[in-house]
């Protein structure tokens, strides 16, 4: 009971509230899976920008039979509260046996992979959350964050990095604004994203020097979406998984044929499209992106 109105509502509620069911919830029902979390030998959590795409890999990655990977557990919180790693461990469990990722839906489709283990595991080997936005301020907000992490864990972090088309992204975050307030877009919801993606990206920048032991895979959204077996399968490895052709050919059917392009749901003046490119420059991971391609 506590653990559905933590995990259903975990958004609407109060932090003081949300904490206190969470450690009612781990100390009640955690021990019971606690030797199923011998086995971890990694924890991953994503990084970088809401609307890039993390969605969709996060939920891929939790179909697969050795992997964990929780939809928005907010997990850093928990490390920065001071959550044991036994407890942490069974939150993002928890939230992808409640929540999953099929509830996620817009425009019809869902994250759903039939026939795989989506909100279940056979032998535990990698463990993480999806939050990037989230994750990323954080780790700027408490430095030694991500060191905590580490100790807490005890078995090696790595980080997601997804890129995407940043007029994709911008124009994503500058539509939602304006729907939220049941309008049409204004140039003044296009600059507000683009300060507000740009704002991540420096944060990317500064989380992916934090530590050096801490690897990050930059996983670019296009590529992906064009070739999701080849694409998964690399990252599975890179996560220490092997995936077998079945998890990889039922995985593939839940991503979209090409990627949406975003970019063309508003009208972009020639300086916003200059301001974007000029701004792009300073990151190396978004080389060869133009409002073109």
């Amino acid at each position: 009971m506590f653990l559905e109105l933590l995990l259903k509502r975990r958004k609407k509620l109060p932090w003081p509230l949300q904490y206190s069911l969470a450690k009612l919830e781990t100390w009640l029902n955690s021990p019971k899976l606690a030797s199923s979390f011998e086995n971890v030998e990694l924890f991953c959590t994503f990084i970088g920008y809401s609307r890039s795409g993390h969605s969709i890999i996060a939920a891929l990655l939790d179909a697969h039979p050795n992997i964990v990977m929780a939809h928005e557990l907010r997990a850093v919180k928990y490390v920065q509260a001071g959550f044991s790693r036994q407890a942490l461990y069974y939150l993002l469990f928890q939230m992808t046996r409640v929540r999953g990722h099929s509830w996620y839906r817009g425009g019809g489709y869902t994250y759903d992979v039939p026939g795989q283990w989506q909100g279940k595991f056979e032998d535990l080997r990698v463990i993480g959350d999806k939050h990037g936005e989230f994750t990323v301020y954080q780790l700027l907000e408490y430095p030694d964050l991500l060191e905590k992490t580490k100790n807490l864990v005890k078995v090696p972090v790595k980080l997601i990095h997804v890129v995407r088309n940043p007029y994709d992204n911008i124009a994503t975050f500058a539509v939602r604004t304006a729907q939220r307030q049941n309008r049409p877009v204004q140039a003044t919801d296009i600059q507000e994203s683009i300060d507000r993606y740009f704002k991540v990206c420096e944060g990317v920048v500064t989380v992916k020097k934090m530590d050096e032991t801490v690897e990050t895979l930059d996983v670019y959204h296009e590529q992906f979406v064009k070739h999701p077996q080849q694409e998964l399968e690399n990252l599975c490895l890179w996560l220490g998984v092997k995936a077998s052709p079945d998890y990889l050919k039922s995985c593939e059917k839940a991503v979209f044929d090409s990627p949406k392009k975003s970019r063309h749901k508003i009208e972009w003046s020639p300086e916003f499209k200059e301001q974007v490119q000029a701004k792009m420059q300073g990151f190396p991971f978004f080389s060869g992106y133009t409002f073109e391609n």
